[in-house]
């Protein structure tokens, strides 16, 4: 009997890894505790640049990916926007790649001057959004490229990718996303709005724009709205992607419903998601909505519980939508050397490292083990 014993101890090493979530534990909550961040240029016709954050340790190859734009009025911000940061680093610690981009702002598209009063024209507000647009969509074709030609350098999926933004960035994904030919944003138009749309197309080179690495897919798997709106409900249709929507609905500068910009019926309309998430769900489409009631413009921004509450919401939102790509529910593997988070038995309950019987270990990448110790 002796010897029995000692031979299944030296079996228990080579363990099994058991899911009982197709995801291992990953993309839920924040299992990994430091990111690394890396600055490439991925737009050389325009010189733009965006942080690309991954989580430290992590073994996966085949992460899905979320690119986040900085909020600003299409004025001003950065990648490295607080906001920006916050939420690329919160969801690559929960698994994710993530990517903070710059973008076209007005003072690039117009110059100085101008740049400060855009919105007061149609012409304009529609060159600068649309540039900015078109700068996204460069950002998520870089990372297929990527895929196809470097080997995958960050280790994404490159059937999911997601994107998001804060405010303007919100904004430049809805469209990204959801306007996918340049008749389906002029059909509402009326036309001189229209004309004026067709020629800014037009010089800027089409509904995927001239922002760079061509010959590569810019659809996305689902959008994040902070903040952020589409010019027309029409453009929401039955083929669309999921969307979730954060807003306050006292916002007064990017309209809870649909209003002209800053809640002036006299600028063009913009519609967030007061409007858009019954508007989805009208159309039986994916989509969700978490309103801060009295709210003005992106209370998450200067309140961190408001923010806990944002990342809180996205993230069971995305993570119920995603593909883990579990490769198997047990497959055999050596004892993972990454760092051990906790370990439970079969009912739940916390156990120490001195425990027998089945044990549930879960490391900080994201593994879960299933283990049955003799001593």
């Amino acid at each position: 009997m002796k010897k029995l014993i000692t031979t299944l101890f030296y079996i228990i090493p080579f363990t099994f890894v058991y899911s009982q979530d197709p995801c291992d534990g990953r993309y839920l909550e924040e299992i990994f505790s430091e990111v690394e961040v890396t600055t490439v240029t991925y737009s050389e016709e325009n010189n733009l640049q965006m942080d690309i954050y991954r989580p430290v340790g992590d073994v996966e190859t085949s992460r899905p990916l979320i690119i986040f734009a900085h909020g600003g009025t299409f004025i001003f911000g950065s990648k490295n926007n607080g906001t920006a940061v916050e939420f690329c680093e919160a969801f690559a610690k929960r698994g994710y790649v993530t990517a903070s981009i710059n973008y076209r702002l007005a003072g690039d598209v117009l110059g100085f001057w101008q740049q400060f009063t855009y919105y007061q024209n149609t012409n304009t507000a529609y060159e600068v959004v649309l540039s900015a647009t078109m700068d996204g969509k460069a950002a998520i074709r870089y990372f297929r490229k990527d895929f196809v030609e470097n080997n995958n350098t960050y280790g994404i999926d490159p059937n999911q990718i997601w994107a998001g933004g804060n405010s303007a960035g919100g904004v430049l994904f809805l469209h990204a996303g959801h306007v996918l030919s340049i008749d389906e944003f002029i059909a509402p138009l009326d036309p001189t709005k229209a004309a004026i749309a067709q020629e800014i197309f037009d010089d800027l080179g089409g509904i995927e724009g001239s922002s760079g690495n061509a010959g590569y897919s810019s659809n996305l798997s689902g959008v994040i709205s902070l903040a952020g709106a589409l010019h027309r409900t029409e453009y929401v249709n039955q083929n669309d992607i999921p969307a979730v929507f954060c807003h306050g609905d006292a916002d007064g500068t990017v309209p809870y419903d649909c209003n002209g910009f800053q809640n002036n019926p006299s600028l063009d309309q913009l519609c967030g998601g007061g409007s858009l998430n019954p508007q989805f769900q009208s159309l039986g489409l994916d989509s969700d909505l978490l309103t801060f009631p009295n709210d003005a413009h992106c209370p998450w921004s200067s309140n961190s519980s408001k923010m806990d509450q944002v990342l809180n919401f996205v993230s069971d939102f995305v993570y119920e939508r995603i593909n883990c790509d579990s490769s198997s529910s047990l497959i055999e593997k050596n004892t993972d050397h990454s760092t051990l988070i906790y370990q439970t038995n079969l009912l739940g309950k916390s156990v120490d490292v001195q425990s027998k019987g089945f044990i549930f270990s879960v490391f900080k990448n994201g593994k879960v083990e299933k283990k049955y110790i003799l001593k």
